[in-house]
């Protein structure tokens, strides 16, 4: 049997009937290192579902530790609008089931492929969204630490959903975290800065709100801000906060967004804008829903489209786990 038709097989029946007794697993959503995400039907009701299927038998020890980690989070940051909503799990002991809303509209970084840049009035009902989901995964004490478009879903109604709480931490008073990880283009200076010096202070909840700077500024252009085809260059240019508005995209874009990413992609965190003062700033104070916008946005989300924007770049970075560490060490 080939490798891939390998690995499209379901699970045995055996391994999870609580799960197959409950729902009807369909066709394949999207796949990653060990997990398979999966359409499902709620046979009861017949409602669709996102099934992501973690295959532990490829890292039993850290991976099972890793996933419970995951479903703690997600339950305890459960109830928000714009936070992904975990509806089941399901456990044997070769596989994890965990059920979650489905999101039809899929990633919002698909959509950037598609469209290349968002106006500012749809850049600010997004981000408005993010920050208010972030805000609150910051008040159950949570720090995401893997913010950026692919990890954002767009719901039926296209309201954004925050998702993929792997790197996720719950975070005690005043405790700050020292491990590398997350996307490179979307990392923190304080991130880079602990697998730099020995004496890094250490980060926390300020690495979110940097990386929601990287997003609203890619969303507005439709190029990250820091991006350069060369890894060590594109971190250098994150240490030092060096970015521009000069590219011809930015001559239509008004002063308030451009403010507003300033205070969001400030090097020392301790001056960096917080998410309160973010939502109150003059960008989204003139709060314009984009119902006429709608039509052609759904439009373009449900055909075929072969537009490929500089965002795409993005997919071939690799994510950067604590492990890897040494891959700074020649900055």
């Amino acid at each position: 049997m080939a490798k891939e038709e390998e690995d499209d097989k379901l699970p045995d029946k055996d391994v999870a009937k609580e799960f197959y007794a409950k729902y009807e697993p369909k066709e394949i959503l999207g796949k990653g290192i060990s997990c398979t995400v999966r359409r499902c039907i709620e046979k009861e009701t017949g409602k669709e579902f996102a099934a992501k299927i973690i295959d532990l038998s490829t890292d039993p020890d850290s991976g099972e530790q890793a996933v419970r980690q995951e479903i703690f989070i997600l339950r305890h940051v459960a109830g928000h609008p714009y936070i992904i909503e975990l509806q089941d799990v399901f456990e044997s002991n070769t596989f994890i089931f965990l059920v979650f809303e489905l999101c039809k509209n899929g990633e919002l970084f698909d959509y950037l492929t598609t469209v290349v840049n968002l106006s500012e009035k749809k850049t600010r009902y997004i981000m408005r969204q993010v920050f208010e989901g972030v805000e609150y995964i910051h008040s159950r004490g949570i720090v995401h630490r893997d913010l950026k478009p692919e990890n954002i879903l767009l719901d039926d109604n296209l309201n954004v959903k925050i998702t993929d709480f792997g790197f996720a931490r719950k975070l005690d008073p005043g405790e700050v975290l020292y491990d590398l990880c997350g996307t490179p283009g979307y990392l923190a200076p304080e991130t880079l800065r602990c697998s730099m010096m020995e004496d890094a202070p250490g980060y926390s909840f300020q690495v979110d709100i940097w990386a929601c700077g990287v997003i609203m500024y890619t969303l507005l252009v439709g190029c990250p801000p820091f991006w350069h085809r060369k890894q060590m260059i594109m971190l250098r240019n994150i240490m030092e906060g060096k970015y521009s508005f000069s590219s011809p995209e930015w001559a239509d874009i008004s002063e308030a967004p451009k403010d507003l990413i300033r205070k969001l992609l400030v090097v020392d965190p301790n001056h960096r804008i917080t998410i309160k003062e973010a939502l109150a700033h003059p960008f989204f104070q003139t709060v314009q829903m984009w119902d006429q916008d709608i039509a052609p946005l759904k439009h373009s989300l449900r055909r075929d489209s072969h537009r490929f924007s500089r965002i795409a770049h993005l997919a071939l970075l690799c994510r950067v786990y604590p492990v890897f560490n040494s891959v700074f060490d020649c900055y």
